[in-house]
Parts: C-alpha cells; structure tokens; sequence
C-alpha cells in the first residue's frame, strides 16, 4: 500500500536521522578505540556511546571522548535536555554524568543546573500541580508521550497552548517534539518539566517552531488534516498528526 504523506513525512525526517546518529555513534566509537582503553557495553551504538561516556565522566577520564564528540559536532543543548529528562523521570543519578552538565543543586523543590550553556532553573511538574485538577495526568506514562500528554493536559486547560517543535538530535537532524505554553511558563510534559522563564527553557532545549495551538485549533486542524489524508486513523496521536503535517508544510527534511 503506498504510503500516505504523514507516513513518508515520518521516514524522511525521524526515522532516517536515527539511523544516521547511530552511524556517527559507531564512527566515534571506532576512533575511540584507536585512543583510549575501550570500556564495552551490549546494545546499540548510541547506547554504547553514552554508557561509555557516563562511566568514563563518574571517574573524571571523560576528555578525549568529549573531544571527539565535538569534533562530529555535538549537540549540548540535545544533552542537556536528555539529562533534565532523567533527573526528573528516569534516573536522577545519571543526570550529572551527561556532556554538557556540570553541577546539579536542589533548592527545596528547584533544581539548578549549571551548564555548557548558563544555568538552568526548573523544578518537577508534577510537584506544581498535585492539588490541580490535571494532577492525574502526571501520574500516567509520561516517558515518550510527549503528544498524548500535551494534549491531555491541554483539553483541560485552555489558557494553555501546545507547542509543536522540530528539535535537534544529538548529532545528526531532528524529532518532533510537543510542550505546552503560558505567557513564560513552559511545561515539558514528557520530562515532567516546569520552566517558569523562556531564558531557562531555551537553554534546556530549543528547536524550530512549527506551530502553536489551542485546543480547539488542534481539534480543527486535526479535522481538516482527516480529509486531505484519509488513510489517517482518527485515533492517532493528534499532535504528532499534526507536528508531521506542518513539517512537511515547512519543508522539513
């Protein structure tokens, strides 16, 4: 059956740029090897990268690795963003050990992070809201589930907007991304992240803007994008219906 445009927009623009950070992580790997004693872990190149990085950086003999990561022009911001995602979802421990994190302090219910790009104010979302009507929806799967929850959070809150982003990977292109908006303050709802400034957020992760919408505009938008593309399913994530869409409408590739 011949792909529908949502589909094709997601192989062009996703899908191949994780095959290709996975190449670059096998390039890097190998010059490694030619450096440095070569500590190694099961799994993907990407994974193996990382894994040796973290073990490396927890004994402070992480520098010839990160020179090379720069020379394949590697993206802190992405980094950063991935150890903010761990510090308040995943593994808090691992979060100090990602390129590009310096020092982490907790101030009560504020994490401080210092940095390659400045320091980084934000704190737990799910903290923020535990007596808010949308309380519950931090206690779902919020790992990966950057659409679904924007927008479960969004249908409840219409002073809020879901922001549809194209954000950079490690190395290579980008993903689509979604994340909520109001007036300054920023909800990373995948990584259970407040941000109650955009400076803070712009250092934790930034991408190009491709659309911002209420509620509403999503459930329209969302409409209309069925009758163009009729081999969508109804069901769909809508946000990431719709993150595609635009992207292509963007020319993102």
């Amino acid at each position: 059956m011949e792909l529908n445009i949502i589909d094709k927009q997601y192989l062009d623009t996703e899908d191949r740029y994780l095959d290709l950070n996975q190449t670059v992580a096998e390039y890097i790997i190998s010059e490694y090897r030619n450096l440095s004693t070569y500590y190694n872990f099961n799994g993907e190149p990407l994974d193996v990268l990382l894994g040796n990085y973290f073990y490396l950086k927890s004994k402070n003999e992480h520098y010839v690795l990160e020179e090379i990561l720069n020379k394949y022009c590697f993206n802190y911001t992405s980094s950063i963003h991935n150890a903010i995602y761990d510090l308040l979802l995943v593994n808090e421990d691992r979060a100090l050990l990602w390129p590009g994190v310096k020092e982490i302090e907790k101030c009560n219910e504020l994490y401080k992070l210092n940095t390659k790009n400045g320091l980084i104010k934000v704190s737990k979302a799910s903290s923020s809201f535990k007596n808010h009507k949308s309380s519950y929806i931090f206690e779902r799967n919020l790992r990966g589930k950057c659409f679904v929850r924007t927008l479960d959070f969004l249908k409840e809150n219409n002073d809020y907007k879901a922001v549809l982003s194209y954000d950079d990977n490690l190395f290579v292109g980008g993903h689509y991304h979604a994340y909520l908006e109001k007036d300054n303050q920023t909800i990373d709802i995948a990584s259970n992240a407040l941000y109650d400034n955009i400076a803070d957020k712009e250092k934790a992760f930034r991408g190009e803007i491709i659309k911002k919408l209420s509620f509403d505009e999503v459930i329209d938008s969302f409409n209309k994008v069925l009758e163009e593309v009729p081999m969508i399913d109804k069901n769909d994530d809508k946000l990431q219906v719709l993150a595609l869409y635009y992207g292509r409408k963007m020319g993102i590739k």
